[in-house]
């Protein structure tokens, strides 16, 4: 991609394809996607064009090219009626945008804060250890919570009740 040149040290190459200019425009076209509003920042705010589009970035970086692409085609627009326009005509292009920006949004520790939302962390178990990590509680959240699954209407008779 012609016009996307390094504009600072980047330790992920996809990143680094970003220009300060392209993460100036993804800011306006994310606030305009998330305005701030009910006690949640705006896009910016969060950061979505920073180091959470750097995350990002990292963790797709087959996202970065049509990314470039959808602000290639916004030009200096951000308004909604664009970002519409855009949808129509450069459907890659606006899903990327849309991903990304809503990705990095719910990546803010600024907004996840505030919509109380706990990352669950993974905890691996050697096979071995099974019993042990039962008897320590690893499933007691599990058993507290319930079932989570629908019987299916074709199931037999007495099957998940």
């Amino acid at each position: 991609m012609t016009g996307h040149e390094m504009t600072e040290p980047a330790p992920d190459p996809a990143a680094g394809r970003i220009t300060a200019d392209a993460r100036e425009r993804l800011a306006r076209v994310a606030d305009t996607l998330i305005p701030a509003g009910a006690g949640l920042p705006s896009a910016s705010t969060a950061g979505v064009h920073t180091g959470l589009l750097d995350q990002v970035a990292r963790a797709r970086p087959d996202l970065v090219p049509p990314l470039l692409d959808a602000l290639d085609a916004l030009g200096d627009a951000s308004d909604l009626a664009a970002v519409e326009r855009l949808a129509a005509e450069a459907k890659q292009a606006y899903e990327a945008l849309t991903l990304v920006v809503a990705g990095a949004y719910v990546m803010s520790p600024q907004v996840t804060a505030t919509l109380r939302y706990a990352f669950h962390e993974t905890e691996v178990v050697d096979p071995r250890d099974t019993l042990d990590a039962v008897a320590e509680g690893i499933l007691d959240q599990v058993k507290a919570r319930g079932p989570l699954y629908r019987v299916p209407p074709d199931a037999p008779s007495g099957h998940g009740s």
